[in-house]
C-alpha cells in the first residue's frame, strides 16, 4: 500500500494505488487550495489549475500516472515536478508539497530530504493498480500564473 507523506504538514498517510492524489489529501484534512482555489475550485475535475502540488518519489516513472491533457495545458510554465492533484492517481509511495505556488524557503531541498529518507520496505510495486480513466479530460482554456502571493 502506498504512503504519502505530506511534507508541509508532516502527515503520512496510506492509500490504495489507484487513488486520486486530491480525494486523498482532502480525506485526510489537508489543506490543497490558496483563498482563490477555496472559492472557485472545479471540484477535481481538471479545470481550474487551483490543486498544484509539487511532488518527488524513489522511482520517478512509478508513482504517478503520467500527466493527462488538463495537466500538460495547465503546466506548461511550471517546474517539471508540479502535478495537478485531481489529476494524478497513485501508483506508488511519494512526497507531496501541497501549495508549492505559495512559495517555502529551502522546499526543494526539504523534498529531496525527505524523498532520500523513504524506507525502501514502504515502496509498492511498480505494477499497482491499473489506471483507471475517470474521464475528466476537458479542461480551462488557459494558464493561471499567479502573482506570487501565493493565493492561486
Amino acid at each position: 500500500m502506498p504512503t504519502i507523506h505530506f511534507l508541509r504538514e508532516q502527515l503520512d498517510v496510506d492509500c490504495p494505488a489507484g487513488a486520486i492524489l486530491r480525494d486523498v489529501a482532502l480525506d485526510a484534512g489537508v489543506e490543497l487550495y490558496g483563498l482563490k482555489g477555496k472559492l472557485g475550485n472545479c471540484g477535481g475535475c481538471g479545470q481550474c489549475s487551483t490543486c498544484f502540488v509539487a511532488v518527488a518519489g524513489q522511482d520517478e516513472d512509478a508513482f504517478l500516472t503520467p500527466q493527462t491533457a488538463p495537466e500538460q495545458r495547465f503546466l506548461k510554465r511550471r517546474p517539471l515536478n508540479w502535478r495537478l492533484a485531481c489529476q494524478a492517481v497513485i501508483r506508488d509511495s511519494l512526497v507531496v508539497v501541497t501549495r508549492p505556488q505559495a512559495g517555502w524557503p529551502g522546499g526543494d531541498q526539504a523534498l529531496a530530504a525527505a524523498v532520500n529518507a523513504m524506507p525502501v520496505s514502504a515502496m509498492a510495486s511498480p505494477q499497482a493498480a491499473p489506471y483507471q480513466d475517470s474521464g475528466s479530460d476537458d479542461g480551462g482554456d488557459g494558464v493561471e500564473t499567479g502573482d506570487g502571493s501565493g493565493e492561486a
